[in-house]
């Protein structure tokens, strides 16, 4: 008898150990998935390393997916959602408004005439479609905590994708809707907001960025800094003297990126040569189509030569500029 006490009692320890297991379901477009890095960690795996043996996390990212229900790649047609919900997490994490944001690019400026999404009168109906989003997980059962991401920094005009709609349009409605439900918000575009995290294309983190992305989402998690945003980068218009020029907005909040504030950079030319002075941190230089043309560190001043006259787009850090070369 006493030996089937001490079983059962082992039993019971084991099945409380099990209940304590805290799931965390990463919801989230190739950003959550890890596009572009398929033999590396993706940021869920690097997020289960950060969190522990207390903690099971599940990557339900779906590459090219969006919230907005009526989306022919809608995150709510995708098996990825039914198995976050059949996860039954007690964390959800929403990575989700990347794609969406293809909505607010009318494709002007880009060579490859990519406009076939651009319907900016979508937005209430994506406002309702997120706040569904957040209910459908919180009104689960086991009650769980939800916390909404802002969508970090992407510009790939091929794909459609400007900072710009992310900015100016994306984020506030996260924003608005998380702060109406009552629920957190991790900040991504101020908080995972270096060029060298991401991969070429300017959207998805590289193996490095899946690592950095992980703790900033586990820090959230573990309340090791603020999640939710009173005063964020989505609070400032964009600068921008189109808006269907790529752009990227230009925040004091994001000063800490680089030695010197972003809003300093002085740009002048001469001739075809460009000069940028009080900057130090990365410089991008587009033409209009998106396309890099040059792309250099700045320790306080360089100049760039251009290879021919036109327009320019010259990113310091998180600020656009634009110049004509004559």
């Amino acid at each position: 008898m006493g030996k089937f006490f001490v079983f059962a009692g082992a039993i019971a320890a084991l099945a409380i150990n099990a209940q304590a297991i805290t799931k965390v379901a990463c919801v989230g477009n190739s950003i959550t998935e890890g596009y572009g890095i398929w033999d590396k960690k993706k940021y869920p795996e690097h997020l289960q390393d950060m969190l522990g043996s207390d903690y099971k996390v599940e990557n339900f990212g779906h590459s090219s997916q969006m919230f907005h229900k009526a989306s022919s790649q809608s995150y709510w047609n995708s098996p990825k959602f039914n198995a976050a919900y059949e996860f039954a997490p007690d964390i959800v994490v929403i990575e989700l408004g990347t794609n969406d944001s293809k909505y607010f690019y009318d494709g002007q400026g880009s060579s490859s005439g990519y406009n076939y999404m651009y319907n900016p009168s979508y937005k209430d109906e994506m406002y309702k479609d997120y706040e569904a989003l957040i209910d459908t997980f919180a009104h689960q059962p086991q009650a769980p905590r939800i916390i909404a991401t802002l969508q970090p920094y992407a510009q790939n005009v091929e794909w459609g994708i400007v900072d710009t709609a992310i900015v100016n349009q994306i984020n506030p409605l996260i924003k608005e809707v998380a702060t109406k439900k009552g629920v957190a918000i991790i900040d991504l575009h101020s908080q995972f907001n270096k060029l060298e995290w991401l991969l070429d294309d300017v959207v998805h983190p590289n193996e490095t960025g899946a690592k950095e992305l992980a703790q900033i989402i586990a820090n959230g998690i573990q309340g090791k800094s603020e999640t939710i945003t009173s005063s964020s980068s989505t609070d400032t218009p964009a600068e921008s003297s189109s808006s269907n020029e790529p752009s990227v907005e230009s925040s004091s909040g994001t000063e800490a990126l680089f030695k010197t504030s972003i809003a300093k950079a002085k740009i002048s030319t001469q001739g075809t040569s460009i000069f940028i002075e009080s900057f130090s941190g990365e410089i991008t230089i587009l033409d209009l189509n998106g396309n890099i043309i040059n792309r250099t560190i700045s320790t306080g001043s360089v100049q760039i030569q251009a290879k021919r006259s036109g327009t320019y787009i010259i990113k310091t850090g998180n600020a656009s500029h634009k110049v004509l070369i004559k």
